[in-house]
Formats: structure tokens, sequence, C-alpha cells
């Protein structure tokens, strides 16, 4: 095969490209190949093309873009003369012989470690001082939040909470009646049970009584605001007076009693699980 017939083969791929209506470009993008190698099978330039054996693959390809298979024979056969022509002796390349091995100095590595040390130590140095002040300031800090916690913490008393954080009408604890109190209130003994029409028995229709059969958060809120938020012990109970609906969200339903308006209601869900019990003013509630 000659040039001619490759020139003529390569008039005969660009004649059958233009014939599907694609450019140069388009045929780039659609079988992968580089445009030089293209350009090179168009124009009969075989030898411009890389070794046989990727030419072989690259003729291939775009033989079967063009439908142009039956064309491969005669493309082999030039690659197969090409590649005995191009073949040549590659000479042995004798390595380099070294001339020796010189040691490195790794002085500067040890130099710059001792300084790293150095400098920390010293830092560490001027922030020992620092540090001990703080760590002397929060044990401090620690120990009065402890103290005052202890000093806070709710007590069983008749009176009401004197907290500035508890709002007007907070939870009222109860206290077990002392038989040797002077106080002429027997309602808490049986069968002296106050009046309906008595301002004692109005007074306690219109309040809700959470009690704890067990340990239980809540938080009790009014028109927004809370009037407490905390974890009732074991046989504590709390009271809130109120006229209007109150939100309660009992972490811990299955652990406490409920009383709102004069009626109990018994425990807010049969659930273990978080709730929150709207209680309305006309003595009906629902759960959310």
């Amino acid at each position: 095969m000659n040039d001619q017939t490759l020139r003529e083969l390569g008039a005969y791929l660009r004649w059958k490209r233009k014939e599907k209506g694609k450019s140069l470009e388009d045929a780039v993008m659609e079988t992968r190949l580089r445009l030089d190698v293209l350009k090179a099978l168009e124009a009969g330039e075989i030898q411009a093309l890389p070794a046989p054996v990727y030419a072989k693959g690259m003729v291939r390809i775009y033989l079967e873009y063009l439908d142009s298979s039956e064309l491969l024979p005669q493309y082999e056969e030039f690659l197969r003369a090409n590649g005995k022509e191009t073949v040549r002796e590659t000479p042995f390349a004798k390595p380099p012989v070294t001339k020796g091995f010189r040691r490195r100095d790794n002085r500067w590595i040890v130099i710059l470690l001792a300084l790293a040390v150095v400098v920390a130590g010293y830092l560490l140095w001027q922030q020992k001082g620092t540090l001990g002040k703080a760590i002397s300031r929060k044990a401090e800090q620690a120990t009065v939040e402890a103290q005052m916690q202890q000093a806070e913490s709710p007590q069983s008393s008749p009176a009401l909470p004197s907290s500035a954080g508890v709002a007007p009408g907070a939870a009222i604890v109860m206290a077990s009646p002392d038989a040797n109190s002077e106080s002429d209130d027997l309602s808490w003994l049986p069968g002296h049970a106050a009046k309906p029409g008595s301002p004692a028995g109005e007074l306690n229709l219109k309040q809700l009584e959470i009690t704890a059969s067990e340990s239980c958060w809540i938080q009790v809120s009014r028109g927004g605001q809370v009037l407490f938020r905390g974890t009732l012990k074991k046989g504590e109970t709390k009271v809130f007076p109120s006229e209007k609906e109150i939100q309660v969200r009992y972490g811990r339903p299955l652990a406490v009693t409920v009383r709102w308006l004069g009626k109990d209601l018994g425990r807010p869900s049969s659930q273990q699980k978080v709730v929150t019990v709207l209680y309305k003013a006309d003595g009906s509630f629902s759960v959310r």
C-alpha cells in the first residue's frame, strides 16, 4: 500500500464523515479520539499516528464510527509494514555508577527539637501561675454554687415560698398537719372538711394539686408564665391556686396523681412518656 492509496482512503473517510453531517469536533466528542489523530487519518498520514499497537485500535474506532469497518484489513496491512520499518533496536543504557555515599548531617534536626522543647517549657512556666489562679477561682465558684443550692433547696413548710424567681400563684408545698399546732383550722382531720360554702372550701376548689408517688419532673405554666419547674420527690405535693386554665408538662405521668378544682383526676396519662396536659377553667382537661 503506497501513500496514494492512503490519501484516497483518508479522502473517503472525510467524505463519509461529511455524509453523516458530522464535523471534526463532533467526531472528537463522540469517538473520544484526539483531533490530531482524526486529521492524520483523513490526510492519509498514518505514520503520524502513535505506535502501531495503539494506532490499530484508533483506526478500528474511527472506521466503526463511519460504518466503514470493511477498510480495516487494508489499514492493518499498512500498520504491520510500517511497524517493521520503524522498529529499531534500542541500545542498552548502562546505569550511572554511584561514586559514593555521603553521610547527611542531621545535627540541625536535633538542635531544632531541643529549641522547641525549651520554648514549650518556657511557655508552660509562663502559664503556670495563670492556670493555677483560674483553677482556684473555678473551685471557689463551684463551692459557692453548691452552698447556695443547699441553702435554697425547698423545705416542707405551710408558708408560701419567698423565692424571687417564683411568680405570684406559684406552688405551695403541703406540710403534714402538726397535732400540737395552735391553729383552729381542723379541715385536714377526717370529718372536719371545710364546708362548700365556706371561704376555705372555695379556696381549696380553685386550685391544682399534684402529688408524687415517685420522683417526677414537672413544669407548670399559666398564661405563658412558668410557675414552677423542677422535680417532685416521692410523697411531695404541690398546690397551684388558679381560677384560670393551667398547663402542666409531666416527665413521668404514671408517678403522680392530680386533683383539679376539687376533682380527683388520677394519673395524667396511662403511658410512661412525657405528656402535656391543659387543665381548663370548667374542670375539664386535654392531653397533648
